[in-house]
């Protein structure tokens, strides 16, 4: 392997690009915090986001610098397929969940979000669908007490 070829590959490792997106996010993030920062004894409504925001792009910087030092696996090649289901999945859970219910709907972004994916066994399918859809009750309905429709034929 050439030097040239060592250096990309390092360059190009995944901790290297997600270390640089997080930091870009990070950084965007800050920029765009248009809040009042405040300060530490009198927080204002910007000065929460502003640490996440910079925790984010030091985790960044972190993770980035892990990656040159000790470079990881490349990257994969880019699966559209995958990203296309899963977004179409949220797109039907967003229009099923007035009509069908919490756990219908999330049954059904489960469903369509892992053509996808290489679950391929439909028990497997059902099991990850059925135990999301519990949790979601139990979080949402039960824990958080947000006022929803959990079944087609209630409310």
């Amino acid at each position: 392997m050439t030097a040239a070829a060592a250096i990309r590959a390092r360059l190009t490792s995944r901790d290297v690009l997600a270390g640089l997106g997080f930091l870009a996010l990070g950084l965007i993030g800050l920029w765009l915090n248009d809040y009042k920062l405040g300060r530490a004894a009198r927080m204002g409504p910007g000065y929460m986001p502003m640490l996440v925001f910079s925790g984010l792009a030091a985790m960044g910087v972190l993770v980035a610098l892990k990656g040159l030092v000790r470079p990881g696996e490349a990257v994969e090649r880019f699966q559209w397929g995958a990203i296309f289901w899963v977004l179409i999945s949220g797109v039907v859970f967003a229009l099923a969940i007035e009509r069908l219910g919490l756990v219908v709907a999330t049954i059904v972004l489960v469903a369509v979000a892992s053509r996808g994916g290489h679950l391929g066994q439909p028990l497997r399918v059902l099991a990850l669908a059925v135990g999301l859809a519990l949790f979601s009750v139990g979080v949402f309905v039960w824990g958080l007490g947000v006022t929803m429709k959990v079944w087609p034929w209630t409310f």
